[in-house]
């Protein structure tokens, strides 16, 4: 092929190529392998491979124009380790350096997750909504009986907010001790998931590994240890054990809540607690530790707050460790002769969880919360 006619066909490639992101700016799902149209070439800075893909995922979610956020989009790049901005196949020649051009079509989810992670601790960042006024916390009536919730803090805090919900509150009259517990594989997804919403970043499977390789359990996830500690303040007999999956209507007959309880509340999906962790990464370059939290608890988690679905299930190579611990656990328990609400067997349920990580699982939920993030911005 003559000079001449490689130079025509490059022409031609590039306004295919900018056909296509014409295409996807507004609102278009046709993938580039299959796409013919032409445009107007405008030079061979095009975007990058990756940063298309997503807004093509993207638009697939909704049929429509991102506006802003597309710009946002395709003007970013991927931060941390992996594939640097890729170059899009058929649309540039390859100099022979660095990575080749690739099909959009062809680039892993976790390439992808990469890219909307750092688009979205970035948003987060900018949609800081400044200091927030604390709520004053509620007086503690004589009259009304004191608790004390403790064991899985992720399960605690939704216990408190649903008797919050129904206006009971800690009182000064003879506290009682409610040492929350299930199955020890789902309350290690939760603990995780917990100290990701106070910004941890070590992936789970890690995470979970740190603790079988020194054969101890974290302390909230050791109800007999807690539970014997709680007896020594306030008594054996004003402890209770409550092993269920769902505990607030249980807690609330315990603590003496004259209304109903909004129970079973659902909690982020492990996918949704990967997300986080992910942008944890990002955010703990971009702010300090007490921002950090703040962007957490004020942005990051109220968009992903209908994020519900499956607890991590801990990686097969340590369930047999985890059911080990379990079964101790349950005669512990058993032995101290404490107030039990459920069932000990619950501690050694079979994993019923999610895999550890699923990039494809992890980018679904990233597009969805790029999305509602462009929903508070209109």
């Amino acid at each position: 092929m003559s000079e001449a006619a490689t130079t025509a066909a490059r022409t031609a490639d590039q306004r295919r190529a900018w056909a296509w992101v014409d295409h996807l700016r507004g609102g278009g799902t046709t993938p580039w392998g299959q796409f013919t149209d032409e445009g107007e070439a405008r030079g061979s800075l095009l975007p990058g491979a990756i940063q298309l893909e997503v807004l093509r995922r993207l638009n697939l979610m909704t049929r429509s124009s991102q506006g802003a956020l597309a710009d946002r989009i395709l003007e970013s790049s991927a931060p941390g380790r992996g594939q640097p901005d890729l170059q899009l196949a058929g649309a540039v020649a390859w100099s022979g350096f660095g990575p080749p051009p690739v099909d959009p079509g062809q680039i892993k989810a976790g390439e992808l997750v990469r890219l909307a992670v750092g688009v979205l601790a970035e948003l987060t960042v900018d949609a800081d909504p400044g200091p927030v006024e604390t709520p004053r916390r509620p007086r503690r009536l004589p009259w009304r009986r004191g608790f004390h919730i403790v064991g899985n803090p992720l399960a605690g805090q939704q216990t408190r907010e649903a008797l919050a919900g129904a206006g009971r509150h800690s009182g000064r009259r003879r506290p009682v001790a409610v040492v929350l517990a299930d199955d020890l594989g789902g309350m290690f997804a939760d603990l995780w998931c917990w100290r990701v919403r106070h910004g941890l970043s070590t992936p789970f499977p890690s995470w979970v590994g740190t603790w079988a390789a020194r054969d101890v359990l974290p302390p909230p996830l050791d109800p007999a240890a807690v539970a014997a500690r709680w007896a020594r303040r306030v008594g054996r007999g004003n402890v209770h054990v409550v092993v269920q999956r769902h505990p607030e209507a249980e807690v609330a007959r315990i603590v003496g809540a004259r209304r109903p309880v909004d129970g079973a509340h659902a909690g982020l999906s492990g996918a949704a607690c990967q997300l986080v962790r992910d942008v944890n990464g990002v955010l703990r370059v971009l702010v300090d530790a007490d921002r950090h939290q703040h962007l957490l608890d004020t942005v990051l988690l109220p968009w992903l707050a209908d994020e519900h679905g499956p607890r991590l299930d801990v990686p097969r190579r340590h369930q047999e460790w985890v059911r080990r611990r379990a079964e101790r656990l349950r005669e512990e328990l058993a032995a101290g002769r404490y107030a039990l609400h459920g069932d000990l067997d619950l501690l050694v349920a079979a994993p019923a969880g999610a895999r550890p990580r699923s990039d494809q699982a992890v980018l679904e939920v990233a597009l969805r919360t790029l999305l509602r993030t462009k929903e508070e911005g209109r």
